[in-house]
Order: C-alpha cells, then sequence, then structure tokens
C-alpha cells in the first residue's frame, strides 16, 4: 500500500477499499468503500476531499475551497457554523469541506461538485438542473422533504422529461443499497412502496417489453455513474454492485 501525503492530517494516509459504510472527516458526510485512511486515528477522507483543489468552476460559477463553512447571513458566530448552510446540490447540511461562490451564495459538498452536469447513454441525456421541472421518480415529490425555499436541492432529468431523480435521493438509493450489500443481504433494503412506485412509473411511461428492458438498462448505467461519485469510489466496482441491486429491486 502507498502513503500518501495530506494536508488535512498528521500522518500519512493510505488508500484502502472497504465495502462499510464510515463517515469522511473531511466533508462530515457518509461513503462507503474507496477511502484514504489512517488506521491509527480512525481518520478517513473521501476521494475528492482528500484531492480537493482551492478552486474549481461548476455550471459556469467559481468556487473556492473551505474547510469550515461560513456562517450564514444572520448567523452570529464569527468565521465558521456547521448549523447554518446546505449544499445545494444535495440538500444535506454543510458541516466540514466544502466549496463556496461568492457570487451565487452557493455550497456543495466536494463530492456533489464532481456530478457530472449531464451524462449521456445512448440518445438519452440527463441533465443536472437547480431545480426539476417534474417529480422525483424515488421520493414523488418536486422538493427535497423539509427543503428551505432557497435551496430546493438539484436533481437529473432526462431530456425527454420521462425521469427525475433528485440528487439527495440518488445518494440515499445508494447507502440504503449499500447498506445490503455489507450485511450480505439477498434482496435490497427499500421501502416496498417507492420500489412499487418505480416499476409503475417504468410500465407507465416505457410500454412494451423491449422499451422497458432498454430503460431499465438506462437507468441502471445512470446510477452506476452517478453511484461511482457520490460513493467516492472512482473504480466504479463497488458502484457497478449497488446499481444492480437496485434494479434487481426494480425487476421484483
Amino acid at each position: 500500500m502507498t502513503n500518501k501525503e495530506s494536508d488535512f492530517h498528521d500522518h500519512p494516509l493510505v488508500m484502502v477499499n472497504q465495502q462499510r459504510p464510515y463517515t469522511c472527516d473531511g466533508c462530515k458526510t457518509e461513503g462507503i468503500g474507496l477511502r484514504y485512511r489512517c488506521e491509527r486515528c480512525n481518520y478517513d477522507l473521501h476521494h475528492q476531499c482528500m484531492f480537493s483543489s482551492p478552486k474549481l468552476k461548476f455550471q459556469g460559477n467559481q468556487y473556492r475551497f473551505l474547510e469550515k463553512p461560513l456562517p450564514g447571513p444572520n448567523c452570529t458566530r464569527a468565521n465558521y457554523c456547521i448549523d447554518c448552510r446546505n449544499c445545494d446540490a444535495c440538500g444535506k447540511n454543510v458541516k466540514g469541506f466544502v466549496y463556496h461562490c461568492s457570487d451565487t451564495g452557493w455550497d456543495l459538498h466536494p463530492r456533489c461538485a464532481k456530478l457530472d452536469c449531464k451524462i449521456s447513454i445512448g440518445d438519452v441525456t440527463f441533465w443536472l438542473e437547480k431545480q426539476g421541472p417534474s417529480t422525483c421518480a424515488w421520493c414523488n415529490k418536486r422538493l427535497l422533504k423539509g427543503a428551505k425555499k432557497k435551496i430546493p436541492g438539484w436533481s437529473y432529468v432526462s431530456n425527454y422529461d420521462d425521469y427525475n431523480f433528485h440528487v439527495y435521493c440518488v445518494m440515499e438509493m445508494a447507502m440504503q443499497s449499500s447498506s445490503s450489500a455489507s450485511s450480505s443481504a439477498i434482496t435490497p433494503v427499500m421501502e416496498e412502496t417507492k420500489l412499487t412506485d418505480l416499476r409503475v412509473l417504468i410500465k407507465s411511461k416505457k410500454n412494451g417489453a423491449n422499451s422497458k428492458n432498454k430503460w431499465l438498462e438506462i437507468l441502471k448505467i445512470f446510477l452506476r455513474t452517478v453511484f461511482s461519485i457520490l460513493l467516492g469510489d472512482p473504480t466504479a466496482i463497488l458502484a457497478s454492485t449497488l446499481a444492480h441491486l437496485v434494479t434487481e429491486g426494480f425487476l421484483h
């Protein structure tokens, strides 16, 4: 194993690929699979947090990297606050590493800042949009549950508006599937009502076995692509397994 020096930890970190969930000590969000770890300190970093850049451009806006989130507009704290800000992509609270855009006031978790703005699969393209025009196929809502007015949560929307997935919900799908995989369960641990909604969605929008199978393959590739980013596993080996678990749920 190769040791990697990090600007964020006193000891070198070793790249490991363990299939149990963990909390990244950089951005404070969940992960599974590939990580950079200090066994001595029980310290873990996502790939995106380990190799963060001082600045990046995302959807036409410039962001700068911060180790701690800035206080909100009405916050009384002087330097940083872990309660005020939410990621504009997934809607989850920002408690650690973050990319902040001073022009828009937007905040992004490091892994969310690496999301592809466009995912093309054959003749279907999923676009990353600030607010989807239709309800999410997973939660059946347009806005995230408990979302703030200014942070509705971004979505991947197909070019025909056939499918819309909140970034937050894709993350939830990934973590639910990873829990199932790590516990060696045969069936993914998912809410049956949501799986039923997805089956109905596929049948209602895509009639015929060939069309249904085509869209299941498209969804599998789409989920594998997004999972590989959100889980912090660039090899996509684990992400491929999780995507298979999700789509197997669609079929039963």
